[in-house]
C-alpha cells in the first residue's frame, strides 16, 4: 500500500549534505531522480525499507548539523598540504667530484724480434723484474756468425791486394820518373789501387750489416719493468715483428677516468686529484692531472682524463679499479637543487615543485650535472631562479595550483 502525500505537506523539502551520500541504494536513487533536494514524502512513499530508514536518519541529522561543503569546515575548501621546502642556489659548484677509472702502466710494450730466427734462449719468465738492456731472448745466430767470418776473410784478401797495389804504384812512380814506365801504365796501376780500396770499404760495410743482424738476434728490454706475458718458447720459430714478451713499467702509473663533458670545466680547475683503490683499503694517493684527452668517446660522450701517481713502492698494479676525486671550482654558475627536490618521471620528463604565493607550481627541468647531495639543473618550461623555494618532501603527490603550506622548523609533516 503506497502512502499518499497530502498536497499541503508535499512542498516541505530538505538538502542532504553530500558527505551523507555513501549508500549504494541512495546513490542509485539519486541518479535516477537526478536531484539531491528531495521531498521526504516522495522518498518515503517510493523507497524501500532501507531508504525509509536512511531518510528518517538524514532528516534528524539535518536538523542537528549545520550545512557544510563536505570537508567539515563551513564555506571552506580542502586544507593546504603541509610540505618541506629548501631554497634554490645559484653558484659555481665546488663540491668534490668522484669518477671511476682504470690504472694503466707508465710504459707498456710488446717486445718483438726485429729479425726472423729460431728461439735458442728465453731468459725471463712472467712476473720477473728486468733492467733496461737486459737480455730477454736470443735467436740462433750460428749462420750469421759464419757469414761474418767469411766476410772478414774476404776483407783480409782485399786488404792484401790493396797493399800490393799500393807498392806497385810507388815503384811505377819511380820508373816513370826515370822514363822507363809510360804514363798510361802508371795511371792503370793507380786505378787498380783505387778500386781495391773501394772494395775494402764495401766489404767493411757488408760486415757491419751482418754484425747488426747478429746484434738484433739478441732481444733486450727497452726499459726497466716487469714481464707480464711470455709470447714464445725455446725452439719456436720467431718471425720478424713477432712478440717475444710483454713488458710494463709501473714505477709510476696513470689513472684514466672518463669524465662527462659537463664536468670538464671543473676538472680543468683542479691541478690534482685524490685517488683510492678498492684493492688497497685505507690508502689514498695524491696524483697530478697530467692530461685531458681532447677527443670524446662517441657512445658515452666522456673525455679521458689522466692522473699520474708515483708508484715507486710498486703497490699499485696495472688494471686496478681506481676512484679519483677532483676538487675544483666550475667556470660557470648553475642552479643547484637538493636531490630530494627532483621528481623523476622516466619517459615524461623530470620536474620540481616550487612554492609561489602558497600554491604549487610545476617546473620541468633537465639535470645537467650531479654532485654529492645536489643536482645542477636548467628549467625547460617556466621560471626557476635563485632563492625560489622548492618542495623536497611530499612533492610527488602535488598538483599544479594545489594549496600548500611550508612546514616550520621542527614541525612534522
Amino acid at each position: 500500500m503506497k502512502l499518499k502525500t497530502p498536497p499541503e505537506k508535499a512542498g516541505f523539502s530538505f538538502r542532504i549534505p553530500r558527505s551523507f551520500l555513501t549508500g549504494k541504494v541512495f546513490h542509485k536513487y539519486c541518479a535516477e531522480k537526478g536531484v539531491f533536494s528531495l521531498s521526504p514524502a516522495v522518498a518515503l512513499a517510493e523507497g524501500n525499507l532501507f531508504m525509509r530508514i536512511f531518510i528518517i536518519v538524514a532528516i534528524l541529522l539535518a536538523g542537528i548539523l549545520p550545512a557544510t561543503d563536505g570537508w567539515g569546515q563551513e564555506g571552506k575548501g580542502p586544507p593546504p598540504s603541509l610540505v618541506d621546502t629548501a631554497p634554490v642556489a645559484s653558484e659555481a659548484p665546488t663540491a668534490p667530484r668522484t669518477f671511476v677509472g682504470t690504472t694503466e702502466p707508465r710504459y707498456s710494450a710488446a717486445v718483438a724480434g726485429e729479425v726472423a730466427g729460431l728461439v735458442e734462449e728465453l731468459n725471463v719468465r712472467e712476473g720477473e723484474a728486468v733492467e733496461r738492456g737486459q737480455v730477454l731472448a736470443r735467436l740462433r745466430s750460428r749462420q750469421i756468425e759464419l757469414q761474418i767470418d767469411e766476410a772478414r776473410a774476404l776483407l783480409g784478401e782485399i786488404e792484401a791486394r790493396t797493399a800490393k797495389a799500393k807498392a806497385d804504384v810507388q815503384r811505377a812512380q819511380r820508373l816513370r820518373g826515370e822514363q822507363i814506365l809510360s804514363e798510361e801504365e802508371f795511371q792503370r796501376r793507380e786505378t787498380e789501387l783505387a778500386a781495391l780500396r773501394q772494395s775494402a770499404l764495401r766489404q767493411q760495410a757488408a760486415i757491419k750489416v751482418l754484425q747488426d743482424r747478429l746484434a738484433r738476434m739478441t732481444i733486450r728490454a727497452p726499459f726497466s719493468g716487469q714481464i707480464v706475458a711470455e709470447e714464445t718458447e725455446v725452439g719456436e720459430w720467431l718471425g720478424q715483428g713477432d712478440t717475444v714478451a710483454e713488458l710494463i713499467d709501473i714505477s709510476s702509473v696513470r689513472v684514466v677516468v672518463p669524465v662527462p663533458e659537463q664536468a670538464l670545466a671543473q676538472i680543468r680547475g683542479a691541478a690534482s686529484a685524490e685517488v683510492t683503490f678498492d684493492a688497497l683499503p685505507g690508502r689514498s694517493y695524491r696524483g697530478n692531472v697530467s692530461a685531458i684527452i681532447p677527443r670524446a668517446d662517441l657512445a658515452s660522450r666522456t673525455f679521458p682524463v689522466e692522473v699520474t701517481i708515483d708508484n715507486s713502492d710498486g703497490e699499485i698494479l696495472a688494471g686496478m679499479l681506481a676512484r679519483a676525486t677532483f676538487t675544483g671550482e666550475s667556470a660557470e654558475s648553475a642552479l643547484l637543487i637538493p636531490k630530494d627536490a627532483l621528481v623523476l618521471q622516466p619517459g615524461e620528463g623530470d620536474y620540481v615543485v616550487k612554492v609561489e604565493e602558497g600554491l604549487a607550481v610545476i617546473v620541468p627541468v633537465q639535470v645537467i650535472d650531479t654532485f654529492a647531495t645536489r643536482y645542477a639543473v636548467t628549467p625547460l618550461d617556466g621560471e626557476l631562479d635563485a632563492a625560489d623555494r622548492v618542495v623536497i618532501r611530499g612533492n610527488e603527490r602535488l598538483r599544479p595550483g594545489q594549496a600548500v603550506r611550508e612546514a616550520a622548523a621542527g614541525e612534522s609533516r
